[in-house]
């Protein structure tokens, strides 16, 4: 209150000041006025009227004397006043035209007459007409000149005036607002005599409230001396705290519902697995790469159940920490990939070469709203075919960088990359029907977060005009470190045979991103004619969208061109049904879309030569067996097949064998004395989870064939189960099924 006071009156001083100011302001300028009112005959006008009014006085009397004389206007005396009045009248016109707001020349024929009978008499020297003419014009000039002074302290009158209008209305002013502060203070002043019951009241009230709980409300409801006002503020209090307290109930059981739903699905998903590899024992190489991708979905389910467990339980309100972004990336990816599939389409990837490695922020957060977002932007859209573009920009932040994330919905493969890039892209209302609102809440401490839709046009397959979609999410974050891209494909030659030009783009960038050489072929037949010069390269990179061509007749008869050519056939396959064709007939397959820093190193490995793969492979096996019988049966079964097997009597040599040497594929005795097969194989998983290590292929031996035991061996992480003794078809058929599975990327 004492500032309210404090206030007022400094505004008070202030109005005060400012009226003072503003009439010695106007003082001034009256003084100004006066003074120019008091020499209103000096101002230049009025000289020039006198100058003029002059000048044509002595020309009028000396047309009179010149009355009985012949006085020619071309002498001397006649000629310099008539050209001294001549001047004056031009002048006068000059500085008139400078002062309309004083005098105004318009119509007026008094000036123009002067100067027409200076001009007639100098051409006819009619003396006496001239003498008429001149006199009605003095008379004129001289009424004028005193309109010319009248106009002149009239308006010097009427700028007075207003200003003394306007000193009157800065005095009415500043009175007034004296008054109102007046006024002002008055009633604050009586207010706070008024107030003082009620803020002692609601001190009151908030010493009570500051630490109250359920129980001390219904307390001061119960007491009689509680007024109605404070009965009803404690009755709606302890209504709000029932709903709050009912709300967090809520929320404790839908978050340990939520959290029993991820945990199932983690359940079941070990189940799938479990089942699908024993079933997969009595299937061929079709079926294990069935399995395979089985096993590759259900991990995909446990995954995303996994993450979401984090989510809910408050994942997105975790402190922020280092974040590896391509990993993160990758994951995304790959379920992007998933959700595609399952709506018949085809997903292809273009990352930029310059993304961050390690960036600052939330694993959780950050992957679920992305997911969200572009998986309901693949759900909103009908296009069989969807480009996914990764990238970074400069941020509004100096230490920032803006990751963009587009999904682009396209009619065709047709279009190259740079058409897409390079398009006309226009925006236009949000279609996944996400707002930005609720990604923001679960992504703290950004800075900046947008989405927005375009389009654009473009040519469909059979040249007619069509459009294309894109969804762009940005997000500004931290980075820690980039990805440094090293010349890993340095001197490696590559043919890349495909039919679409984005396929050709992104695998050609990607490839010489890594410093290879690349040559396009973009039909079967170039490839066949390219025969000859086969051992020029290092691969053939084929896809299984090529059109006109039975894919699995097709790399049967390059396989069998390429038996002597050091070139290796690799196939990018986009489902899992053409893996199931043709995996005989290729050396690698990898799964499209391709993600760089995870096909690189796998493409250095499918190149390696043949021969020290050969070699490794003959030192990849290892049995685990305490029967030195059987050890000698396995043996020769696998040496019969061109391996050599190196052989352990039970699970610890097994588990440290693993650890110093490796192996890809163990046949491991389930029941030995000491550490038996099932426990060996935990604890050969648990360190290949914690090494990040590629899994072994560990095969199950038993002579027991109850389905319990099968299910012990499957659950404790073995991919088959075969029974004793030890079939020389059944471990054919077995390691088949391996190879088929590891020429998988």
């Amino acid at each position: 209150m004492k500032i309210a006071k404090r206030r007022i009156t400094q505004l008070a001083i202030a109005t005060i000041g400012v009226g003072a100011l503003a009439l010695s302001a106007i003082g001034f300028q009256w003084q100004q006025t006066e003074s120019a009112k008091q020499d209103v005959s000096q101002s230049p006008l009025l000289l020039s009227a006198n100058r003029l009014l002059q000048s044509t006085d002595l020309v009028l009397h000396a047309a009179i004397r010149c009355e009985g004389q012949s006085c020619s206007p071309s002498q001397t005396p006649m000629l310099q006043l008539l050209t001294d009045v001549k001047n004056n009248i031009a002048t006068f016109q000059q500085l008139a035209s400078q002062e309309k707001q004083t005098i105004s020349l318009v119509g007026n024929m008094l000036y123009p007459q002067l100067e027409v009978s200076i001009d007639r008499f100098i051409g006819t020297s009619d003396i006496r007409q001239f003498q008429q003419s001149i006199v009605t014009s003095y008379a004129s000039l001289q009424q004028a000149q005193q309109n010319l002074v009248s106009a002149k302290q009239t308006a010097f009158e009427q700028q007075q005036q207003s200003l003394f209008s306007l000193a009157i209305l800065i005095a009415v002013l500043t009175g007034s607002v004296l008054c109102g502060l007046t006024l002002v203070q008055s009633l604050t002043t009586n207010r706070k005599k008024q107030s003082q019951p009620q803020e002692h009241s609601i001190e009151k009230l908030a010493a009570q409230l500051e630490n109250i709980d359920t129980q001390a409300i219904h307390q001061q409801l119960n007491r009689l001396d509680t007024s109605p006002a404070e009965r009803r503020i404690f009755a709606n209090l302890a209504a709000m705290y029932e709903d709050v307290e009912q709300q967090k109930r809520h929320a404790d059981l839908y978050r340990q519902l939520y959290a029993l739903i991820g945990y199932e699905i983690r359940g079941m998903t070990n189940t799938i697995q479990g089942g699908v590899r024993l079933l997969a024992q009595d299937a061929g190489e079709n079926g294990a790469v069935m399995a395979r991708d089985i096993s590759l979905a259900t991990n995909t389910l446990s995954d995303l159940a996994d993450n979401y467990n984090r989510l809910i339980s408050g994942g997105s309100k975790d402190t922020s920490g280092d974040v590896t972004f391509l990993p993160l990336l990758s994951e995304l990816v790959v379920h992007l990939s998933a959700k595609t599939q399952h709506t018949q389409g085809v997903l292809e990837c273009h990352l930029d070469d310059n993304l961050p490695e390690v960036i600052e922020g939330n694993a959780t957060s950050l992957f679920w709203v992305l997911f969200l977002q572009l998986s309901n932007a693949i759900s909103a859209q009908n296009e069989p075919y969807i480009l996914l573009s990764v990238r970074n920009q400069a941020a509004d932040e100096v230490e920032q960088t803006r990751l963009v994330f587009e999904i682009i919905f396209l009619p065709t493969y047709a279009l190259a990359l740079p058409q897409i890039q390079q398009a006309s892209w226009q925006q236009i209302e949000e279609k996944s029907g996400i707002n930005d609102e609720w990604s923001k809440a679960i992504l703290t401490k950004v800075n900046h977060f947008g989405s927005s839709w375009s389009q654009a046009d473009c040519l469909s397959q059979d040249d007619t005009q069509t459009q294309m979609q894109k969804l762009q999410i940005s997000i500004d974050i931290t980075p820690k470190r980039f990805y440094r891209t090293e010349p890993t494909l340095e001197n490696k030659r590559f043919m890349v045979c495909t039919d679409s030009e984005l396929q050709i783009d992104i695998m050609s960038r990607m490839l010489e991103r890594y410093s290879a050489q690349v040559e396009v072929i973009r039909s079967a037949n170039d490839i066949f004619k390219s025969l000859p010069r086969m051992n020029d390269f290092d691969a053939i990179l084929i896809t299984d969208t090529i059109k006109g061509i039975q894919l699995k007749s097709f790399c049967k008869t390059l396989h069998s061109r390429l038996k002597k050519a050091r070139t290796k056939l690799l196939l990018a396959a986009s489902e899992s049904s053409t893996v199931q064709d043709t995996h005989e007939f290729v050396d690698r397959v990898f799964y499209t879309p391709f993600i760089p820093h995870e096909l690189v190193p796998n493409l250095v490995e499918a190149i390696q030569d043949t021969e020290q793969a050969n070699e490794q492979r003959q030192h990849a096996f290892l049995i685990v067996e305490d029967d030195k019988v059987q050890q000698f049966l396995l043996k020769k079964l696998l040496s019969k097949q061109g391996y050599d097997a190196h052989t352990v009597s039970d699970g610890a040599q097994a588990v440290e064998y693993m650890k110093d040497h490796g192996a890809d594929i163990v046949f491991m005795d389930c029941i030995m004395p000491g550490m038996g097969g099932i426990e060996a194989t935990k604890l050969i998983r648990q360190r290949e989870v914690e090494q990040d290590s590629q899994p072994a292929t560990i095969i199950g031996a038993t002579a027991l064939t109850s389905a319990s035991e099968h299910k012990s061996c499957i659950e404790a992480g073995m991919d088959y189960v075969i029974s004793k003794p030890y079939k020389n078809d059944e471990i054919i058929k077995v390691i088949k099924k391996y190879m088929a599975i590891q020429k998988i990327c």
